[in-house]
């Protein structure tokens, strides 16, 4: 009997325990056999994949010339604590990184920390600063490439409440230098560097609670991270190997 037009079908892998890590620990790491090169499938079982800044559906995270001297996604410098696209309203839900190619200079990593976490510990140890947020509104504002034209600017809350959960925003470069991709000129001078504000300090205490708390993730080559961006912060430690080379997605 031939067996001309049938197709074997790939073996269903559950990813149930993904869910579940994504919901208890913020974050999971799938393994190539977990989503048989079709990362685009897999990723749509955690939610539908939406344009980033630029229009595009995937974005490279690659070093791109022009960006040397500035805390951006292609350059190969280090990238404050920030939850990602805060102007967005809503952020996206989850971030995704399909690490192609590993930096093998010892940088790289991918750092983690609970921001709610973060947001009970002021309860306990600054709780006017707490109640402050909770009060205050603060403007983020995203150029979609260092020194482009162009803003989007959304004035929010720190911490949003809504039907779907909670949104916490949080931006290294929003915070020192007004924009989430500043530009050279803005780089010149930190916003809350001498600042006693309110929001400098809560600035200041999110960057030291993310120093003592981070768990550095270096995505091995061909795997798969997934965090929840309405929880956590994360940040991109430097790196000087140019083959560095992964796909960034959002999801809805």
């Amino acid at each position: 009997m031939s067996d001309q037009g049938i197709v074997a079908s790939q073996p269903y892998i559950s990813l149930g325990h993904r869910h579940e890590e994504l919901s208890t620990l913020g974050w999971t790491v799938l393994t190539p056999e977990e989503f048989s090169d079709d990362v685009v499938g897999t990723l749509h079982e955690f939610g539908p994949i939406i344009p980033q800044f630029n229009g595009q559906m995937a974005f490279p995270i690659t070093r791109k010339p022009g960006y040397e001297d500035l805390p951006y996604s292609q350059s190969m410098n280090g990238i404050g604590p920030h939850t990602e696209a805060p102007v967005y309203g809503p952020p996206p839900r989850y971030l995704a990184l399909h690490c192609h190619k590993q930096a093998t200079c010892g940088g790289g990593h991918t750092g983690l920390v609970d921001g709610y976490e973060f947001l009970k510990s002021l309860e306990r140890s600054e709780p006017e600063l707490r109640e402050w947020l909770d009060d205050t509104p603060v403007e983020f504002v995203a150029t979609a490439k260092p020194g482009e034209p162009g803003q989007r600017r959304v004035k929010e809350y720190i911490l949003t409440p809504t039907e779907g959960g909670d949104i916490f925003r949080f931006s290294y470069n929003q915070f020192h230098y007004g924009d989430v991709n500043p530009s050279r000129e803005a780089l010149q001078q930190s916003l809350v560097a001498n600042s006693t504000s309110s929001l400098a300090r809560f600035a200041a205490l999110g960057e030291a609670y993310f120093v003592e708390h981070n768990i550095p993730v270096l995505i091995p080559d061909g795997c798969l991270l997934i965090w929840d961006n309405w929880r956590m912060i994360h940040a991109r430690s430097r790196y000087t190997d140019p083959a560095r080379n992964l796909t960034r997605y959002w999801l809805a």
